[in-house]
């Protein structure tokens, strides 16, 4: 019964799939357009375009005019996108719909200088027949103890607000104190009601997802605690913050990742479960290699540190790591080390791993160490397939500060929501709760129907 209602839901999804979508079109092997919002588009948003080269950081031309009707929209040079750093041309809001019909608009892409171009079809639908909920949606602002904090009307986080606004106090006290230092002025926090990346940015202010529906898992306490970390880490500032380092102290300021966890034990699970990532390989490739792994070896590294030379011991060595000619945060790791500790790279880790290696065998660190990387794998595989602005090394997280100027809000209120779609983060957020849970039997049936799921879709084209 089980395998035929999965079955029927890719017969569905695929049904479904013949309906109008919104763009997301590959216009020859090498190009891909995207839309923004994502779903369906409606008279009057505000309408961002990607265009970019899926395979390759190369740009394809030197830059991609759209127009409409003979008029230009916009005009983009190709530069690196995202943490990912592919090549693509980046409309924001290059589109005003406000003064048109719905109906169908074609609208035609060029690359110059080449002058190759094409056109593509784009629907909108009557203003009217937008939700609600979206139609009176508007960015609002609260002041905290700590934070000026940034929400959308009508959302989860507005619903939560008097129990949001007292975690966020009381999470930046206690970075405050472990830290051992004051904020600098208010921090800027927005409580987003999307699923993005891994649920928590900081850039120039802190961004966290909030939703009850949050298929990527952590706890919004958790993510905001983390994030907090950063900033505060960011205003003491350094020569050089290795990536490595910086989320290792945000792991370890945390007393874990997505979830209060045993830092050291699951680390050394690693070793038995062959994730252990060397550490100039790390240092060099942080956000590149498997993502769970490399924030549990981090956040060890700091245990270590701190646990050897010192909280002033390690605040020295950090704030004081200067850029290598090279350009390597591995070889600016290795000089700082000698120059602090008196050994280089290669002799800190023999000492780290074998630190690890004598740690006691946990049979539970070691089971959930694997599932936890399993879970967000597979959360990962949905982005990269299903929900593409949320994954990580591309997010769509456009300037906030101008939307909020501007009065943008659909950017973050829709999402895809296809049949398919509700079923797996249905199934994601039960299995994030079975994690959190220890209930690894269920963790990992519902890790194994996801991706079912996603394979059955990618077989039969949903």
């Amino acid at each position: 019964m089980r395998k035929f209602s999965i079955l029927l839901l890719i017969l569905l999804t695929a049904c479904a799939s013949l309906l109008p979508q919104p763009a997301a079109t590959r216009i020859s092997p090498a190009l891909t357009i995207r839309t923004h919002p994502d779903g369906a588009l409606y008279v009057g948003d505000l309408v961002s375009f990607e265009a970019y080269n899926p395979v390759a950081a190369q740009p394809l031309s030197n830059s991609l005019r759209i127009s409409l009707a003979g008029k230009t929209l916009a005009e983009q040079p190709f530069n690196q996108f995202g943490m990912g750093a592919r090549s693509q041309a980046t409309f924001y809001w290059a589109w005003d719909t406000h003064a048109l019909q719905p109906g169908d608009y074609i609208l035609t892409f060029t690359l110059l200088p080449s002058g190759v171009h094409w056109d593509q079809k784009i629907s909108l639908l009557p203003a009217a027949q937008l939700p609600a909920a979206q139609a009176g949606a508007h960015w609002a602002s609260v002041e905290t103890a700590c934070c000026t904090l940034h929400y959308i009307t009508g959302t989860d986080a507005e619903k939560d607000l008097d129990a949001l606004k007292r975690m966020l106090d009381a999470q930046a006290a206690d970075v405050a104190r472990r830290m051992g230092t004051q904020y600098k002025g208010k921090v800027p926090v927005t409580y987003l009601p999307r699923t993005l990346g891994h649920g928590g940015f900081t850039s120039d202010g802190i961004y966290v997802s909030y939703l009850h529906q949050n298929y990527a898992g952590g706890t919004a306490q958790q993510v905001t605690h983390h994030e907090l970390v950063h900033w505060l880490d960011g205003q003491l500032g350094g020569n050089l913050r290795p990536s490595m380092l910086q989320e290792g102290l945000a792991v370890y300021m945390s007393d874990g990742h997505f979830k209060v966890e045993p830092i050291v034990p699951r680390a050394a699970a690693l070793i038995d479960l062959n994730l252990y990532i060397p550490l100039r390989k790390l240092a060099d490739t942080f956000y590149f290699s498997q993502h769970e792994a490399s924030y549990a070896e981090a956040a060890a590294l700091i245990s270590y540190i701190i646990s050897t030379y010192g909280q002033d011991g390690f605040n020295t060595f950090y704030r004081d790591i200067r850029p290598a000619k090279s350009g390597s945060q591995a070889d600016a790791l290795d000089a700082a080390l000698q120059a602090h500790f008196g050994m280089n790279l290669d002799t800190f880790e023999a000492k780290f791993s074998a630190f690890l290696r004598q740690q006691p065998a946990d049979a539970a660190a070691r089971t959930d160490m694997r599932l936890t990387v399993a879970f967000y794998d597979t959360v990962r595989r949905y982005q990269r397939e299903m929900d593409p602005s949320a994954y990580f090394l591309y997010t769509w997280l456009p300037d906030v500060a101008t939307m909020r100027q501007r009065g943008i809000v659909a950017d973050f209120l829709r999402h895809p929501d296809g049949l398919l779609n509700s079923q797996i983060e249905n199934l994601l957020v039960s299995g994030d709760a079975a994690l959190r849970a220890a209930d690894y039997n269920g963790v990992e049936s519902k890790i194994n129907t996801v991706n079912l799921l996603l394979d059955l879709r990618s077989r039969f084209g949903g």
